[in-house]
């Protein structure tokens, strides 16, 4: 019986590592590849500490916006359908459905984008 609890409880602390690491990595990801796109809010980890950490982030489609908050070891992800700065709809997703969703919306912004670069590219080139 102690050899599962010692087992459980070394897989729940390898979790939240990865789980810290995990959103540290994605936010600098997505702030150096998606500029005026993601918000990120860090916090300092204490009054004269020289490190911080994510509390959360902050992704803005066409479709959805997409948040993801960071309290501790826990992380909760909602998808919210706004139109001219009002949110319509608001979802919490498990972790695995959003970055689903954030994937596919982030597919269309990129064909968006495409498709105004090349209209752009044939305009100044005709």
């Amino acid at each position: 019986m102690s050899t599962d609890f010692d087992q459980n409880t070394a897989w729940i602390r390898r979790a939240q590592t990865d789980m810290k690491a995990f959103v540290e990595g994605l936010a600098s990801r997505l702030e150096g590849d998606m500029p005026g796109f993601v918000e990120v809010e860090r916090k300092r980890d204490g009054l004269f500490a020289k490190t911080s950490h994510i509390e959360a982030i902050t992704i803005h489609t066409d479709n959805n916006d997409y948040f993801l908050k960071q309290n501790g070891v826990h992380v909760s992800t909602v998808r919210a359908k706004t139109v001219r700065g009002v949110v319509l709809k608001h979802e919490d997703l498990p972790l695995s459905v959003w970055l689903e969703s954030l994937v596919a919306d982030l597919a269309d912004l990129s064909g968006a984008m495409q498709g105004a670069s090349n209209t752009l590219h044939d305009f100044l080139m005709g």
